[in-house]
């Protein structure tokens, strides 16, 4: 049967992109829409698992029938605590993710000389499961999402709001603004100690400033 439906956040209605969606039973999984729109294949009694950075993740269980079910996710408040930035364990929190999803992130597409070798009487019968099947597909698919998001979680354990804010005193909605505008790569902040991170902030902001005097 197929679940479908529309993934978006709770307090504004508005639709949600790029909400990683998976099947605890079969560990396959989809991303919505840029609109939030959504649907997975699933069994009755399958767990689902609505998950997306900044939003508390959701879990439901597939009912007896294909249906459209509307998914709502809860934003994830971020508070000051003192001068000190606090933010998530990203190490152990990415580590608990590549066990859970192991499978996936360490799913490698067979090359020629592995069929082969599994099948060395009849090498032209071997070449066929070269072609690309759609379980192959869906699993090279799902592993390289699980990439994109393990960089995103990397790139928001960073370029936290409790840091912005404290470096620039903005308030939401304008430091989302602010936020989404001078988001930084994933490269950059691999390679960047705390120092760089506090002076591209220092000077993002300024420019920011700047835009804003000559509007």
């Amino acid at each position: 049967m197929r679940l479908s439906g529309m993934v978006a956040d709770q307090e504004t209605k508005t639709g949600l992109p790029f909400v990683s969606i998976v099947n605890k039973r079969t560990m396959t999984g989809t991303l919505s829409s840029e609109s939030g729109r959504y649907y997975i294949e699933a069994l009755p009694g399958d767990t689902i698992e609505f998950s997306m950075l900044s939003y508390a993740q959701r879990q439901i269980v597939a009912p007896g029938m294909s249906t459209t079910q509307d998914i709502y996710l809860q934003r994830r408040m971020f508070e000051l605590q003192g001068v000190n930035v606090k933010g998530i364990n990203h190490t152990k929190d990415s580590l608990a993710t590549r066990q859970e999803y192991g499978r996936y992130f360490n799913y490698k597409k067979p090359g020629a000389l592995d069929v082969l070798k599994t099948l060395p009487v009849n090498p032209i019968t071997a070449l066929t499961y070269l072609v690309p099947s759609k379980t192959r597909k869906r699993k090279e698919q799902f592993r390289e999402q699980l990439e994109y998001w393990e960089k995103e979680k990397y790139i928001d354990y960073r370029y936290s709001p409790e840091l912005v804010t404290k470096m620039t005193k903005l308030q939401s909605p304008e430091l989302d603004t602010f936020m989404h505008k001078y988001r930084p790569g994933y490269q950059f902040l691999n390679d960047a100690s705390e120092y760089d991170l506090l002076l591209f902030i220092k000077q993002s902001f300024e420019d920011y400033q700047r835009q804003k005097g000559n509007k």
